[in-house]
């Protein structure tokens, strides 16, 4: 039976961490989170049943077996790298590819998207939305929107928008919060929550003075706008992240359920590679979003 090749991202991951030394600066070079990069490398380490590093160390080490791995997929790698150079059309007239969430794709991005085809005809834009990392520095695309407090040490980055957070819930679960809500009638009520990022209910309990319900009753989602959906049809109460949650609270499908608006610690950036910030695509699609942010600011979409 043909065995599968291992995927070309976990090949990419150990060849950089064995190039780095280490897994962090690795993760930062591929514009990749630690966790994420790591599960990179135990997959390929899984795939082929060898362990490649050691990491009883302060810093992971190849293991021998690692350090044959690597001397016969080095020249492999780098014809790759190079063959996909050759072939690939010139920068300013191939697609401009743009790394975002679904989340703000769907609620931020396609909205306004209209008004940049309109203005830049002949820039053509493929959105490659994930819930996961962007891998900008990897190739994957040449800018994208990331959430973050900005320290990319490998990445060219600016603040796009601040996001902050209220407790939304479903027109009908509104009435059982009649204003003004007191924080006391929350627990009558389940809380959905998102997988990443990660503690958000934790944080808001925090700010707003109170200890969290340890013992409520909750409900997951790795994607928030199927979480808006479900408080939309009544299964709970959310945290609604503007701009996220703004086309549901427009449209009336949610509404505001308890007072007061949480500042998230963090913001949307605009972010690239350094060798594509002066791309005219690039450049072109960076200013116009920096616009669209400053006008959202001050009317909705």
């Amino acid at each position: 039976m043909n065995r599968r090749s291992p995927p070309w991202g976990a090949i990419e991951a150990f060849i950089v961490a064995a190039r780095t030394g280490g897994f962090r600066d690795a993760a930062e070079k591929l514009g990749l989170s630690p966790s994420a990069f790591s599960r990179r490398i135990q997959a390929l380490e899984e795939h082929i049943g060898v362990q490649l590093f050691d990491r009883s160390g302060p810093s992971p080490q190849l293991t021998a077996a690692g350090r044959r791995y690597l001397l016969r997929l080095e020249p492999g790698y780098q014809a790759l790298r190079a063959a996909t150079e050759w072939m690939a059309p010139d920068p300013a007239h191939r697609p401009l590819r743009v790394g975002i969430s679904q989340s703000l794709a769907i609620s931020w991005l396609l909205p306004r998207l209209h008004r940049f085809q309109t203005r830049e005809p002949g820039i053509e834009l493929i959105l490659q939305t994930r819930s996961g990392d962007i891998d900008l520095l990897g190739g994957a695309a040449d800018v994208g929107i990331l959430f973050g407090d900005g320290q990319w040490r490998h990445l060219v980055s600016e603040p796009l928008m601040a996001v902050t957070a209220e407790v939304v819930c479903a027109e009908r679960l509104a009435y059982d919060l009649p204003p003004p809500a007191r924080i006391e009638d929350l627990p009558r009520h389940r809380l959905l929550e998102a997988v990443y990022p990660a503690n958000q209910w934790r944080d808001w309990f925090h700010w707003a003075g109170q200890p969290s319900w340890s013992g409520q009753e909750r409900l997951r989602f790795d994607s928030l706008q199927v979480l808006y959906e479900a408080a939309a049809r009544g299964l709970g109460i959310a945290l609604g992240v503007r701009p996220l949650v703004t086309p549901f609270l427009e449209s009336g499908r949610l509404a505001v359920a308890f007072p007061g608006t949480w500042a998230i610690p963090g913001h949307y950036h605009i972010a690239t590679a350094p060798g594509r910030r002066h791309d005219r695509a690039v450049q072109v699609f960076w200013q116009w979003l920096k616009e669209e942010a400053a006008g959202a600011k001050k009317t909705p979409a």
